[in-house]
């Protein structure tokens, strides 16, 4: 029996009863991130034309969560949580027997999965949402937002009894504090204001010796000629830098691009160019400019690289849309902390950004190529003929709305705007961002500046001002120090230099209980934020206190995570967009696949295995207690303690430590070898026996191969990862991934030998055990084959070898074998598995001695990790 539609329905039985539902709880930035991209889209396109205010087919409107549950003539179209409960599921599924929408076609497979997972998690919705008829009057109110409003040079207050402040920065911050009847904390002690400094500016440890040199200087002006210091040197620049590559999305590859080449061979060359202009303190107004139109304001040929500030991002399988819409969002948020590209299929419903503005510079961008053969691969370049842009009705090419100019945003421009005159408009847009009647990138600027220095920005959602931001904590403040950015001709070096010498910044971040309870998020500032090393931070200190840190500024990226690592400082190390290595991400890496607005901070076991297992720490490790070259113990513990702490250690710390290295010394065990082993053999395939086994000789990190790069000269694609590997080119360059067995026992193996390319022939695998092949060999091509052996005898320090080879040909012969072996004891039932996948090792270090062992104890500490 066909199932009622909506329309049948309410004709049999009347409107159906809706329950008023509680209001939704407060969603999480993921949720309503996957909402706006994954779900609101597909809903404008698919639903509104029907289902919203101009147009409510059976009474339905789709376009508000409350909407959707209180229904149409049929009744809800929705039940948070519950997927079968949902009407609005229903239709969608486009049963032959039932009501089918969108009615034109079905929705893709994984579009129906994204709005299943949606209405699983709650359908979480933002909870400001506004009905569309209420648009307008939402959008008539912008003019009074905050952040729209013209920069001040606010009036400084002068709190009563004021002995605290030194600076404008300080009055702002004591006048917030007696208001709530709280006082600040007092100064940090040197050795700490130290260490502050030199991390914030240079991105270093504080060395032994400028400790003590600092500590003991009592001039006056002992610290305002430090900070002057550190900004001169070169080391700012690359600490600096690295704030703006999270601003920039830098990456030194373009993500999937199929079978293109996924490197951008000259990306470091835009990093080079980030850090000469920190370190020339160019001004930020200009620093913006060439970063969009350096080909229309410069003749200086290493200026073309800091377009890599738009032609760095990912680049969607060459997708020019989507390309264009993420130099929109990198400019737009990472500049003026506009989302504009929430724009790109509707209106916004928050902000003053109509989906015209957003077309407006699609036409800019859409203007300009990357050309070939020119001597830097990163520029961009107008078109001869600039493109005349149109809406693209809910974000769809070819479904061409009214044409617009390319213009300027109208939340900057209110009242009379401009079409761009200038070939694509690229150099106009750069000078209005930069323009003095738009208040935004200054502010922003300036918020970013002081959330790198202080741990939180005054505006805690950095790239985003909307009208849905949390107001500054300190709104005069942050007018202050916007203004005098300006007034100082847009100089960062005396921004950051009016924040770092202020009583604010050289508090002590020690909080009392009083300041937890009455300033528990420290909006007030009642003291310091404690902060702890981000990733580049942790490495680079971890290299200057083994003493290899490589102290040339610029160059090339080199890879850290391969062995022999690489000691240069860690704004150096190459960002693969598409396969970020495990240990950036385990650290809280700005994911290079868009702007970034601010890093976040998590505290996972990976961290910590880092620091105790990796080879790269336990080589520092060593490398820092070799070169200290004294026989006496208590001595050799201050020397370590001042290279790794900066400090001398107390009596109680040496006893402990001289105490602990002899234990050390005397209860060190042996390391367990590692059961499995890699390397390529000589395969008699008749016989089905290995006439030799040779290890592999190069790890890069994540696979053992005949050298650094594939195919090798003398070995070929002969390789093996945790999954599986690829044979040589002939049978004496087959894979062999070898197990050896700890002990006498009986193996039972469970795998599948899978090969998935419709190119090429296929592999062939067999499995030996102490030399024998076991059954016959499996040929796999486009499939897969279970691989399987039960209950084989085997003794202590016989081997059971997987074996792959190219069949015929060598074409496309990637395979994937991921085995588990399981030894069943002799003596009793106990039983042990063993997975290649999960086991799958690097060479493995050598053991620590004592020393070392005390050295890496240092580096794991609180105290080397935080910078307080």
């Amino acid at each position: 029996m066909r199932r009622l539609s909506y329309a049948i329905l309410i004709c049999l039985c009347g409107p159906l009863t809706s329950f008023a539902e509680e209001p939704p709880a407060k969603i999480s930035a993921e949720q309503e991130k996957f909402f706006e991209t994954k779900i609101r889209p597909v809903l404008a396109q698919s639903c509104y034309e029907c289902h919203s205010a101009k147009k409510q087919q059976f009474g339905l409107r789709v376009d508000s969560r409350k909407f959707l549950v209180d229904g149409g003539d049929g009744g809800s179209a929705l039940t948070p949580g519950k997927v079968d409960e949902s009407r609005l599921w229903e239709v969608l599924q486009h049963d032959p027997d039932d009501t089918q929408m969108p009615p034109d076609s079905k929705l893709p497979d994984d579009v129906l999965a994204n709005i299943k997972a949606w209405i699983e998690m709650g359908a979480p919705w933002p909870a400001s949402e506004i009905p569309a008829e209420a648009a307008d009057d939402v959008h008539s109110n912008w003019r009074d937002h905050w952040a729209y409003q013209p920069i001040k040079r606010p009036a400084i207050p002068s709190p009563e009894n004021d002995a605290w402040s030194l600076t404008e920065i300080d009055r702002c911050i004591a006048a917030k504090l007696a208001a709530a009847g709280l006082a600040p904390s007092p100064p940090a002690d040197k050795e700490s204001q130290l260490r502050r400094l030199k991390y914030d500016l240079l991105g270093l440890p504080a060395e032994y010796e400028e400790v003590q040199r600092f500590v003991n200087n009592n001039s006056p002006t002992a610290y305002d000629e430090l900070v002057d210091e550190y900004l001169a040197l070169p080391q700012f620049g690359e600490r600096w830098a690295r704030h703006w590559l999270d601003v920039s999305r830098y990456a030194d590859t373009k993500g999937y691009v199929f079978r293109e080449d996924r490197n951008y061979p000259d990306a470091w060359r835009y990093r080079e160019w980030v850090i000469g202009a920190l370190n020339q303190d160019l001004p930020y107004n200009e620093f913006v400019i060439k970063q969009i139109a350096a080909d229309l304001v410069s003749d200086d040929p290493a200026d073309l690289h800091a377009m890599g500030f738009l032609t760095l991002g990912r680049r969607f399988l060459n997708n020019r849309h989507d390309i264009i819409d993420d130099r929109i969002d990198v400019v737009t948020r990472g500049l003026m902390g506009l989302t504009v590209t929430c724009a790109r299929c509707h209106d916004h419903k928050f902000d003053p950004i109509p989906a015209a503005d957003y077309y407006s510079l699609y036409g800019v961008f859409n203007s300009c190529d990357e050309p070939k053969n020119e001597p830097s691969t990163l520029r961009l370049v107008d078109k001869e003929k600039p493109a005349d842009p149109v809406i693209f009705l809910r974000g769809k090419p070819g479904n061409n709305g009214p044409k617009v100019p390319r213009q300027f945003l109208q939340v900057v421009h209110r009242e009379e705007r401009q079409p761009f005159q200038k070939g694509s408009g690229r150099l106009e847009m750069a000078q209005a961002i930069v323009a003095a009647d738009n208040p935004l990138t200054a502010r922003v600027w300036a918020n970013r500046v002081w959330g790198h220095l202080i741990g939180n920005g005054l505006v805690r959602t950095p790239s985003d001002f909307g009208v849905r931001a949390d107001p500054p904590t300190h709104p005069e403040l942050l007018d202050y120090l916007a203004g005098t950015l300006i007034d100082n001709g847009w100089s960062t070096k005396q921004l950051i230099r009016s924040i770092v010498k202020s009583q604010a910044y050289r508090q002590q971040s020690d909080a009392t209980l009083e300041i937890i309870a009455n300033d528990p998020e420290n909006e007030l500032l009642t003291h310091m934020n404690r902060r702890r090393r981000d990733f580049e931070g942790l490495r680079d200190a971890v290299l200057a206190a083994s003493g290899e840190l490589d102290p040339t500024v610029g160059g090339q990226s080199v890879k850290i995570t391969e062995q022999p690592f690489p000691k240069r400082r860690t704004v150096y190390a190459f960002v693969d967009r598409q396969n970020l290595p495990g240990l950036f991400r385990a650290f809280d890496f700005a994911g290079p696949d868009t702007h970034s607005p601010k890093r976040y901070e998590t505290d996972v076991p990976q961290q910590a295995l880092f620091l105790m297992n990796s080879p790269f720490v336990l080589e520092q490790a060593t490398q820092l207690v070799e070169s200290i070259a004294l026989d006496d113990p208590a001595e050799k513990v201050r020397r370590i303690y001042q290279q790794v702490l900066a400090r001398q250690p107390t009596d109680s710390e040496i006893e402990l430590a001289v105490r602990y290295v002899a234990g050390a010394a005397a209860d060190n065990d042996p390391v367990q070898p590692n059961p499995w082993s890699y390397g390529y053999g000589d395969l008699d395939a008749e016989a089905g026996k290995l006439k030799a086994f040779t290890p592999l000789p190069h790890f890069t990190g994540n696979a053992w191969q005949g050298g650094a790069k594939l195919p090798d000269d003398t070995l070929s694609w002969t390789m093996l990862n945790p999954k599986g590997g690829h044979p040589g080119k002939n049978l004496q360059q087959v894979t062999v991934r070898r197990w050896t067995a700890p002990a006498d026992g009986r193996i039972s193996v469970r795998g599948k030998l899978k090969h998935p390319r419709k190119e090429g022939d296929g592999v062939r695998g067999r499995i030996l055990v102490a030399g024998v092949q076991q059954g016959e060999a499996w040929h796999v091509h486009n499939g897969e084959q279970k691989t399987p052996l039960k209950d084989i005898p085997v003794k202590a320090g016989e081997t059971v070898e997987f074996v792959t080879d190219m069949w015929e040909t060598l074409s496309h012969d990637g395979f994937e074998w991921p085995v588990t072996i399981t030894l069943q004891s002799m003596t009793d039932d106990s039983a042990i598995n063993y997975s290649a996948e999960a086991q799958f090792a690097g060479p493995p270090p050598s053991p620590l001695t004592a020393w070392a062992q005390f050295a890496q104890i240092l580096l794991l500490s609180n105290e080397f990790q935080f910078v307080d």
